[in-house]
């Protein structure tokens, strides 16, 4: 099992009563599944078999999140007829709470993926730390961002990860603190990128190793 994909269940979901138990399974499944364009291509027979229901009962929870504004369905043309992609729709309010699990067998045979489950449970400040940190350390935030940005695929996912991760560690509002998490936060997320689509750039490793030795 390759660890190092992540999925979301926002509290928003997690405790929607209005959702069947396994729909909201199926959301943090499809974030699992999300390719680096931000969508999920995944078809109702491998949920199906995944779960081991009817391809109709896939419908009906992917019908009942999108109902509800949990998801986004979309149709696109391609070569051999029309192919459904999936998007999530994630509250910038979305509280979360992070914790590292792998998939099961069954999940992993299917998908060759690994799993890390967020759950959620806290509460994020309606600004979030990183535009805290953008706002009071233009300087730090633009050195972040030439530095790591253009490695990261979809960045409007990352920086909503990473102000869930801040909030989850109650960290301290503080530039150094900040950065410093943000930095570690950065390499730890392109890393696992990059074992997940089989990539690798040892200029990541070495940063991490580098900034292991010198601040933790």
């Amino acid at each position: 099992m390759n660890e190092g994909f992540w999925s979301i269940l926002t509290a928003e979901v997690r405790y929607d009563k209005r959702l069947k138990p396994n729909a909201k399974l199926l959301y943090s499944e499809i974030s699992a599944l999300t390719s680096r364009d931000g969508y999920c291509w995944a078809k109702n027979e491998y949920f199906a078999e995944l779960y081991g229901v009817g391809t109709e009962t896939v419908s009906r929870w992917i019908s009942q999140l999108k109902k509800f504004g949990y998801l986004e369905v979309e149709l696109e043309n391609k070569p051999g007829g029309f192919e459904r992609k999936i998007r999530l729709v994630i509250s910038s309010k979305a509280p979360c709470h992070f914790e590292q699990t792998p998939l099961s067998k069954k999940a992993n045979g299917l998908a060759q993926k690994g799993n890390i489950i967020i759950h959620t449970n806290n509460t994020i400040n309606k600004k979030g730390a990183l535009e805290f940190f953008k706002e009071n350390n233009p300087s730090l935030y633009e050195t972040f961002l030439m530095q790591y940005q253009s490695k990261i695929k979809d960045f409007q996912k990352f920086c909503e990860l990473f102000n869930c991760k801040v909030d989850e560690e109650d960290l301290e509002w503080t530039g150094k603190k900040i950065n410093a998490r943000l930095t570690r936060f950065a390499i730890n997320y392109i890393e696992n990128e990059n074992k997940a689509f089989g990539k690798q750039q040892p200029p990541v490793q070495q940063q991490t190793q580098q900034y292991s030795k010198n601040h933790f």
